[in-house]
């Protein structure tokens, strides 16, 4: 008599649970109370969904490619006026997100980030590099591409002394320039400035 054959099929001891997370979404430029969300930063699982909850304000939730081009993927609840909350989405590809609030003045202090981990899967995930200077060395015209949620309100272009020799706006998740017609040439460094997060210095070189 012929014994059965017993195949073992090899399944993991437990799969990983799909969690929900909340994130409050309130504030406003007028109150007393800046907008902001809470908790700001996120560490979930791959397959978890974030709900956005409203208490008080007009938000949204930006994370597009379009206004953060590093995002493993998009998510975008519409426009302030016209979210509508609770909103949420659930996170089904790996690595390191940003986001924030497109209110007017709202993204100074308003942004977060979400870090989304796949368990089966050993990888490293490396924020992007929040502030880059092109080209260098520069002439006249400095390009500041700055990548989402640093708060960058300011930015500062310190001489080689460390004096202040020119200062302009800034603004987050945009490509931005710096004029530096009638600075000698030299080494410098641009400080960019905000709310909410340290300064950032990045040196660069003038023609």
């Amino acid at each position: 008599m012929r014994t059965p054959l017993l195949i073992l099929a090899l399944l993991p001891a437990s799969l990983p649970a799909q969690n929900v997370w909340n994130v409050d979404v309130g504030g406003s430029t007028f109150g007393t109370t800046d907008p902001y969300y809470a908790p700001q930063d996120l560490v979930i699982q791959l397959g978890d969904t974030v709900v956005w909850n409203q208490t008080s304000g007009t938000h949204n939730v930006n994370g597009s490619i379009a206004t953060f081009p590093n995002n493993p993927a998009g998510f975008f609840s519409g426009t302030p006026q016209a979210t509508v909350y609770p909103w949420k989405f659930k996170f089904m590809v790996a690595g390191i997100y940003e986001y924030h609030c497109d209110q007017q003045g709202h993204a100074a202090t308003q942004f977060g980030t979400i870090t989304v981990i796949d368990p089966t899967n050993v990888q490293e995930y490396r924020r992007p590099e929040a502030v880059m200077l092109f080209p260098v060395p520069v002439q006249d015209r400095l390009m500041v591409s700055i990548n989402g949620c640093t708060g960058a309100q300011t930015g500062q272009v310190l001489n080689s002394t460390g004096r202040v020799v020119r200062s302009q706006p800034l603004f987050d998740s945009k490509l931005n320039t710096v004029d530096l017609a009638g600075l000698p040439p030299g080494n410098y460094y641009l400080m960019v400035l905000g709310s909410g997060r340290k300064p950032l210095m990045k040196p660069f070189v003038k023609e």
